[in-house]
């Protein structure tokens, strides 16, 4: 009995050893690792005696106190797997909700062409995110430079109560063809956005305040809002900015979560060949 004891710990030990993060997951690795007993052996269950599990428990925190790197690889590889499926539900989403982040009901396009434009950036920001702000300059190159490329901006306010009426602004102010204007006014302003501070830039951006007025109470505002909103739930999205570059035809979506030029520019780049 002591010789089968001591193949069945070895067995397990291996299975954990390979699989586990931490000594809490090593017992499943334990059980779903046992060899197959005989009837002749004895009804002994699905699960280890107290004394192997016991035994187990103390070769393998013996092992993992001696080499602590098998819990950094292990925990650095869950980390990325954890990392890839959700770039890849962030795409499937993206995908899935093209035809509504292109939507400029529920949002606004600018571009040096955009009714000749192949690429679509679809960019999802809050006036609060510092990283943004730090965009901007970039976006607004893009809607510039390049009649092959438009910028679809999506208001995504998470980040303060205060966001929200900036974002409400914008967007009623597209009417008047001051979305632009308020954009990167808002984009430029350090500091919180108060009602009093995105009423006071809409001035002197000359919005007319009375107008204004009127169309914040569109009902359409929340949709867009809501419509975002719902969208990056579907892609997981808990930060800004978060950008993505789709060739107009579907052939080619890629998500870009935070500020990276690079690789923005290098998916603009695949987009505009089709991936």
């Amino acid at each position: 009995m002591r010789q089968r004891v001591s193949l069945n710990v070895k067995i397990a030990v291996g299975a954990a050893l390979l699989g586990a993060v931490g000594l809490g997951a090593t017992i499943a690795a334990f059980s779903n690792a046992q060899p197959d007993r005989s009837a002749a052996e004895g009804p002994r269950g699905d699960v280890f005696s107290e004394a192997e599990e016991a035994e187990i428990r103390a070769i393998v925190r013996a092992y993992l106190l001696e080499n602590p790197e098998v819990l950094i690889d292990s925990l650095n590889a869950y980390s990325e797997r954890q990392r890839a499926d959700a770039e890849a539900r962030a795409e499937e989403a993206a995908k899935a909700n093209l035809a509504a982040l292109l939507n400029e009901r529920h949002g606004y396009a600018a571009g040096a062409a955009p009714e000749k434009a192949k690429v679509a950036v679809i960019e999802l920001f809050d006036y609060h995110c510092s990283f943004c702000k730090r965009a901007a300059g970039m976006v607004r190159e893009l809607t510039r430079n390049d009649p092959a490329v438009k910028v679809v901006f999506r208001d995504l306010p998470i980040l303060r109560e205060e966001s929200e009426y900036a974002a409400r602004v914008a967007l009623a102010a597209r009417a008047q063809g001051k979305f632009e204007d308020l954009h990167f006014a808002f984009m430029a302003a350090s500091g919180v956005l108060t009602r009093e501070r995105v009423d006071a830039i809409a001035r002197e951006a000359g919005v007319d305040m009375t107008a204004l007025e009127t169309a914040l109470k569109d009902p359409a505002l929340d949709q867009a809002l809501a419509e975002t909103d719902r969208i990056a739930r579907d892609m997981l999205v808990d930060g800004t900015p978060t950008f993505i570059v789709a060739a107009l035809d579907g052939s080619y979506v890629e998500v870009i979560p935070g500020l990276r030029e690079d690789a923005l520019r290098e998916a603009i780049k695949k987009a505009k060949k089709g991936g």
